[in-house]
């Protein structure tokens, strides 16, 4: 029901006149005492009005106007048995109860309801903000065990949410448990994880429960000090937000610290703004604290009859709270015991159900595990079958494959070995023909020039002018053979291949096998590299070679076609010839062509021979030059 404006009038001004009486009853006192006045200023004063009008204000329209809301949408989700709805009326109230009517009895009804329903919706967020709040609530009763399992389950919901805030404000409820226990170690745990949480500066309101329990914390540890300067955040905290409950807790915080530490005048300030601050609230647990420490306030102050009003009002508000505890265990006591019912009929129908499927499935079930295990005998035997024959096969495959890799290994190593032989052959071939061309260029060749020189100072004519055709004949035939020698020295060790490269090499050797008796010499060559490995280039040089001789000596041939070119990276000999051609199939009793086939082993490289009796022969060649 909304307030009549009169009322409002005068619940507006009664706190009012009561702030300022009591204001000016403190600063009479504190003169008393001999406290400094600038305690007492006048933005405090305006401070407290201010409050006090928000409070009054909105606990006047507000909240029945809220409450008539709230029960308005549970009866229209009532008729449209919207389960949604209902889970989320039922929750909706649970919470105003609480907070606004303190009754606890309605609160935890409507919660468990709510739940019931967000459990048949499934809906994961409404079951464990519900299950939330009930567990808080059974912690209020000292149902400690209850309370901490459903805070584990929730706490693993949270993790797997990634929700910090919920998880934050379950943190602040096993804080609660652990204390109630006594286990300080845990309560530091949970306080320095919260720290570290709160110093981001998210949560400023659940950041005042969390000043809130420190304070309390280290009033246990006696460490009033440390309590004191929570207090003071607490309080100046709180001051900036709008909820009048937050900030007289965190005043009735700081009041209790100052009348531990002796300082009552100012214990008595903070608790009776923290009291007005609270209202008439039902079964308010900070309010029957409030209540406690104003007894002791006046009483130490010698303010007798305040603190025999405030003893009273203590009394009948515990008495209140102690039957609507009792109540609210009574009533988790019930919906306990209703869950359990439930689940036992459940249980019930199951067995009835069981029973009566039992007598006309024992047939079926008997005929069905028979024909399994006749099925699985076979299966069984099949496999058993199928393992071993696979097992054989497997075992002939693999010993085939270990003969087929032995055999590819015994044949690497021996073409390995017969490259090397090959290697060391052609090494030695190099080595000796280098020898003999030395031997022939420095010792015969010298000898010859020498001779030559001699025969040169020998007359040709005598002094009739008659010419010696003997001196004539031998001079030639010295001529000759110098000539030989230097092309049989040449051919045995190419002193152009040295120091000018493959392509001129081969053109020198081109023009010493053509003569005007010899046959046609083409020789072309494209993108050939002018620099080489020494060794590859020498054994090109030595295929050519040695495939030039046979078309000249052998094949007879009038024209013969040379062709040197590169083709991505391998370096391409092709030599034709007009020749009588012979069979590539023919074991010859000439090396020549088996020293064709062993340099290009060596080089790694392909052959490929095309010849016929009559028609000529072409020599393929490809072998990788880098």
């Amino acid at each position: 029901m909304r307030a009549s404006f009169f009322v409002q009038v005068v619940y507006f001004f009664i706190p009012i006149a009561d702030a300022l009486f009591h204001l000016g009853f403190i600063f009479a006192l504190s003169s008393a005492q001999h406290m400094r006045l600038s305690l007492i200023r006048s933005p405090l004063v305006i401070r407290t009005l201010g409050l006090v009008f928000i409070w009054m204000s909105s606990s006047l329209s507000l909240q029945a106007q809220s409450l008539t809301e709230l029960e308005a949408a549970l009866e229209a989700a009532r008729q449209t048995n919207d389960y949604p709805s209902l889970a989320s009326a039922y929750y909706n109230l649970a919470l105003y109860e609480e907070s606004n009517n303190q009754n606890l009895e309605k609160s935890f009804e409507h919660l468990s309801r709510g739940l019931d329903y967000y459990e048949l919706e499934k809906d994961s967020a409404g079951i464990s903000s519900s299950k939330f709040h009930i567990a808080r609530q059974l912690l209020n009763n000292g149902m400690y065990d209850e309370a901490y399992g459903k805070m584990e389950e929730l706490k693993g919901y949270y993790r797997n949410m990634d929700d910090d805030s919920s998880l934050a404000r379950l943190e602040l409820q096993r804080y609660r448990y652990f204390f109630e226990q006594l286990e300080m170690d845990s309560c530091d745990q949970i306080l320095n994880l919260l720290g570290s949480y709160f110093a981001e500066g998210r949560d400023g309101d659940l950041e005042l429960d969390y000043l809130y329990v420190k304070v309390t914390h280290h009033e246990f540890l006696k460490d009033y000090d440390l309590a004191l300067q929570d207090a003071e955040t607490c309080v100046s905290r709180s001051q900036q937000g709008s909820d009048p409950l937050a900030q007289a807790k965190c005043l009735l915080a700081r009041g209790r610290v100052l009348q531990t530490q002796g300082q009552d005048v100012l214990a008595l300030r903070d608790l009776r703004q923290s009291n007005r601050l609270l209202g008439d609230v039902p079964y308010s647990t900070v309010r029957l604290e409030s209540y406690n420490l104003l007894a002791q306030t006046y009483k130490k102050l010698n303010m007798d009859p305040e603190a025999y009003s405030y003893v009273t009002r203590y009394a009948q508000l515990q008495d209140s709270i102690l039957n609507e505890g009792r109540l609210v265990a009574l009533n988790n006591l019930t919906y306990r015991y209703e869950s359990k019912e439930k689940a036992t009929e459940i249980k019930l129908l199951e067995m009835d159900k069981e029973y009566v499927q039992k007598s006309n499935d024992q047939q079926r079930r008997a005929l069905i595990v028979l024909g399994l295990s006749f099925v699985g005998l076979l299966a069984g035997m099949y496999f058993i079958v199928r393992f071993y024959t696979d097992k054989i096969k497997n075992a002939r495959i693999i010993d085939s494959q270990t003969r087929r890799i032995n055999q590819q290994k015994i044949k690497e190593l021996e073409d390995e070995m017969q490259i090397n032989s090959m290697q060391s052959m052609i090494a030695g071939q190099e080595v000796e023909r280098e020898r003999i061309a030395k031997d022939l260029h420095d010792s015969l060749g010298g000898l010859l020039s020498a001779i030559k020189l001699q025969v040169d100072k020998i007359p040709v004519a005598d002094e009739q002018g008659k010419k010696n055709s003997d001196a004539v004949k031998a001079t030639d035939l010295l001529d000759v053979a110098v000539s030989e020698v230097r092309t049989i020295s040449q051919d045995l060790q190419p002193g152009a291949l040295k120091s000018l490269g493959l392509v001129p090499a081969l053109y020198d050797l081109v023009n010493r096998y053509q003569s005007t008796s010899g046959p046609d010499i083409t020789f072309q060559h494209y993108d050939v590299p002018s620099v080489l490995d020494q060794n590859f280039a020498l054994s090109i040089y030595r295929i050519i070679q040695e495939i030039l001789n046979n078309a000249i000596k052998h094949a007879q041939a009038s024209e013969i076609f040379v062709q040197l070119n590169i083709q991505g990276d391998d370096m391409v000999v092709n030599v034709e010839d007009d020749g009588i051609g012979f069979d590539p199939e023919r074991k010859y009793t000439s090396m020549g062509l088996e020293n064709i086939r062993s340099r290009v082993n060596y080089l790694k490289g392909t052959l490929d021979i095309d010849s016929r009796k009559g028609q000529g022969s072409s020599f393929f060649i490809h072998v990788p030059y880098q």
